[in-house]
């Protein structure tokens, strides 16, 4: 039996990069998936690579219609889902003086709205469950503090805070619903490479300066993360809610 056999989760921003890859450590453990992305194209492929066991659903997290439409699709298919992971975000350059209004507004649409959507639209579904968990992705960003991401460290550090506010309240309420961050380090995705490249310069200088900051001397891989959301979803984590579990190389020790 797997880590993960008889659960289905709904992993946001799945098409590639660390979505896909918690979503492929869940289907390896036994879980069902329902991958969802903006991408769509490319989470069609992603799923389909994945097998019958994972469905791709068009999705943008930062629309309520959207969430709804995906949440009852989830049920159609599967019956709905146990676990949640909120992973869908964007991280684009901008410094407080230089980054205009609706630079701030996009991103934390996207990364923060996004998972306030969806935990208290799937709260319905996830009480139905005998045990159910969130995880939500935030960044090292989100305790140490980026010069020239304002919104995307904010936007990260208040998903932290929402997901300490909802454990606590999903625990007192006697809910079965844990509520838990995995906080990553840089990782070698494409949101990391476009990050890299618009910060001008060349990104083997730009990549030799992250690295670095990192005291083990490297990047993470996605399928690194996707293990600390693997146990944090399973049934192995049974006792754990409301932590910031880090997974940085040692970047925010």
């Amino acid at each position: 039996m797997g880590r993960m056999a008889g659960k289905t989760a709904l992993v946001t921003g799945a098409a590639d990069g660390i979505g896909k890859a918690i979503a492929t450590r869940f289907i390896e453990e036994g879980a069902r998936v329902i991958l969802t992305d903006i991408q769509a194209e490319k989470g069609a492929e992603s799923a389909q690579e994945l097998g019958e066991g994972a469905l791709f659903l068009a999705h943008d997290v930062s629309s309520e219609a959207s969430w709804h439409e995906v949440i009852a699709k989830a049920v159609e298919a599967f019956g709905g889902f146990d676990t949640l992971v909120n992973n869908a975000g964007i991280a684009e350059k901008g410094d407080i003086e230089h980054a205009q209004f609706d630079h701030w507004q996009r991103t934390l649409r996207i990364n923060l709205d996004s998972a306030y959507l969806g935990m208290h639209l799937s709260l319905p579904i996830l009480k139905q469950a005998e045990w159910a968990s969130i995880v939500n992705i935030t960044s090292a960003v989100s305790v140490k503090a980026h010069v020239e991401m304002a919104a995307y460290s904010s936007s990260k550090a208040g998903m932290a805070q929402l997901t300490r506010s909802s454990a606590l309240y999903l625990a007192r309420s006697g809910y079965n619903i844990r509520c838990n961050v995995v906080r990553p380090g840089s990782v070698m995705t494409p949101m990391q490479e476009r990050v890299l490249a618009a910060r001008g310069g060349a990104v083997s200088d730009q990549m030799k300066t992250t690295i670095d900051a990192h005291p083990m001397g490297r990047i993470g891989r996605p399928q690194e993360i996707a293990n600390a959301v693997l146990f944090l979803a399973s049934d192995e984590a049974s006792f754990v809610t409301g932590i910031d579990l880090a997974v940085d190389g040692g970047l925010t020790m």
